[in-house]
């Protein structure tokens, strides 16, 4: 699993920065559009190339990568550690052994 993770690190980057290069890409085109520049001819470029559609699933595609990849890094196995030591702290097991002692010398 860790080596499909550390595949597709790289590949979720990248559809990062396409995804970031759609949206640079369609936010010029509405600019030029708004303004009257080209007769709409950018407008037709954008829909010709089929960003609408890339501009929606790209970031799909990346969100489903990330996901991926963020689940295999956290799927590595914890060590095992000792419980902290609390200075001064009271075993609740030694504590019922007085207790059951006391009550046994009290019977």
């Amino acid at each position: 699993m860790k080596n499909i993770t550390n595949s597709l690190a790289p590949l979720a980057a990248l559809v990062l920065f396409g995804t970031c290069l759609v949206s640079v890409f369609g936010f010029l085109v509405v600019l030029v559009t708004s303004v009257g520049f080209g007769d709409g001819l950018p407008l037709l470029y954008y829909r010709r190339l089929y960003l609408p559609i890339i501009s929606v699933a790209l970031p799909v595609v990346g969100m489903i990568l990330f996901a991926v990849f963020l689940l295999g890094i956290s799927g590595a196995p914890a060590k095992a550690t000792k419980p902290a030591a609390i200075k001064g702290a009271i075993d609740p097991n030694e504590e019922w052994k007085k207790k059951e002692e006391r009550l046994k010398a009290i019977a």
